[in-house]
């Protein structure tokens, strides 16, 4: 898309360690080996994935909290990696973050109304009191906080208003783009409801794009329009949310997607669970060929040879497997769509 808000280009990030200790051997560990996506401007984006497959680092990459090993992270245009400090510094104002933990992204020993208008003294915003009382009253209306909640600490509020908090305070500079890092995943399940309600909400109101790192089908399902999923440093599958829901191009996605439970017991009764065999490979030493072989229970001998990369099964959609083309089979999986 020649409009991308957010583009990511052959992006990779390696890092230099020890096998055995000090003394031990170097060692390369390929936590993002080659990710490229465009995110719209008003879009949701999932990247979903196993733990350890990489998305937090590709999260940090994006907000150059991390330099790449290789490839660019465009932002409107703009190499995060190469502009200067400065322009930098007024890049961060249309790309915040929204944490996964409420309980310690947020500073104990400040209040919520400190915690609020920070962004602003950095940024030298709403320097007017009556006007920055006026945009403080908007957010906090918008995120659904009380102004009663201004005076208070962290330490006082539950983990969902905690996280409404941090909400809050990812929306204070009007960004363009959200990184939102698991941000439902330490909630209960029903304040899980409310957050994801509230951040579609706040898109819609605010025109928001969102950059959604999750390990849960489930809840990218309820928010985002396109997904890419994860395995070991790479995007193996991406496409619609409702084209990967039904009919999945790639082994691992369908395998995710089996594990997705279903409300109706007369679907999961029919529907079989594909158990992984094995434990995820190591980025210190990814197998040859397909990452996903030891894996695969679609296993054949080009898959130890060949290092597939993404390719269209059809418009928009793409995956990376050297022999299964899942095109015109409907598989388990594709049940948790019905």
């Amino acid at each position: 898309m020649s409009d991308a808000l957010l583009k990511v280009e052959g992006l990779k990030k390696h890092f230099a360690t020890r096998q055995g200790g000090m003394f031990g051997k170097h060692a390369t560990v390929k936590a993002v080996d080659g990710v490229s996506f465009e995110v719209a401007p008003q879009e949701s984006f999932a990247v979903v994935g196993e733990s350890g497959c990489g998305k937090t680092t590709l999260g940090k990459l994006v907000l150059a909290l991390e330099r790449p090993t290789e490839g660019r992270v465009l932002f409107e245009g703009r190499d995060m990696a190469r502009v200067p400090r400065g322009e930098l510094r007024r890049l961060r104002r249309d790309i915040q973050v929204i944490f996964q933990d409420p309980y310690s992204s947020l500073n104990p020993r400040m209040t919520v109304e400190q915690i609020l208008t920070e962004p602003w003294i950095i940024h030298g915003m709403h320097k007017d009191p009556a006007a920055r009382a006026k945009v403080l009253a908007k957010l906090l209306d918008d995120c659904g906080i009380a102004k009663t909640y201004l005076s208070r600490h962290p330490h006082e509020f539950s983990g969902g208003q905690r996280q409404r908090v941090g909400i809050a305070r990812a929306l204070a500079l009007d960004p363009k783009l959200v990184v939102a890092d698991e941000p439902v995943s330490a909630l209960d399940v029903s304040i899980q409801a409310q957050i994801l309600n509230l951040l579609k909400d706040l898109q819609r109101e605010r025109k928001l794009a969102y950059l959604f790192i999750s390990h849960d089908f489930s809840v990218v399902r309820h928010l985002c329009t396109r997904i890419a999923v994860m395995y070991l440093g790479r995007v193996v599958e991406t496409a619609d949310s409702e084209t990967l829901f039904k009919d999945p191009q790639h082994p691992y996605t369908e395998a995710l997607l089996s594990a997705v439970p279903v409300p109706d017991p007369s679907i999961e009764k029919r529907r079989k669970r594909i158990l992984l065999t094995g434990d995820v490979p190591s980025p210190l030493d990814p197998p040859s060929g397909c990452r996903f072989h030891p894996r695969c229970r679609y296993l054949k001998d080009a898959c130890r040879a060949d290092d597939p990369s993404l390719a269209e099964a059809r418009p928009g959609h793409q995956a990376a497997c050297p022999v299964l083309p899942f095109k015109d089979r409907r598989s388990d999986a594709a049940l948790v769509a019905l």
